[in-house]
């Protein structure tokens, strides 16, 4: 392994060094994302990811494991409809885009490579539109 990879078998809590616990108030939502926040990442899966990204958890990880995803499958469906979490990924604001401009050259070729579908199937935020 090496040791650039190790990130991937922590959790979002040891990542962040963060610790949250559910209330029983929480959405079903909320309960499943601090779940999800237990598990290593590299298990978590497409639907994981999408739930995570959608709530705004750390993107700096969870991104380039969505991209992984995506580049196997574009439009890999995550529990909703082909093109879920393509979706979410294209939905996080463009301040991460801006700082992690290899991830967006990776998103914009697969975007391109696919346009006549993603254009059809997709409705791009105004970031991605060009």
């Amino acid at each position: 392994m090496n040791r650039k990879d190790v990130w991937r078998y922590k959790s979002l809590e040891q990542l962040e060094n963060k610790r949250w616990e559910p209330a029983t108030e929480d959405s079903m939502v909320t309960k499943r994302c601090i779940a999800l926040s237990k598990v290593p990442v590299i298990k978590l899966t497409a639907s994981d990811l999408r739930v995570l990204i959608g709530q705004a958890f750390n993107p700096n990880y969870l991104v380039p494991l969505a991209i992984e995803k995506l580049k196997d499958d574009l439009f890999v469906e995550a529990d909703l409809y082909p093109g879920d979490l393509l979706k979410n990924v294209l939905d996080v604001p463009p301040p991460f885009w801006e700082e992690h401009q290899e991830l967006h050259h990776d998103m914009k070729q697969m975007i391109q490579s696919r346009a006549v579908e993603v254009a059809s199937e997709i409705d791009l935020p105004g970031y991605w539109q060009s």
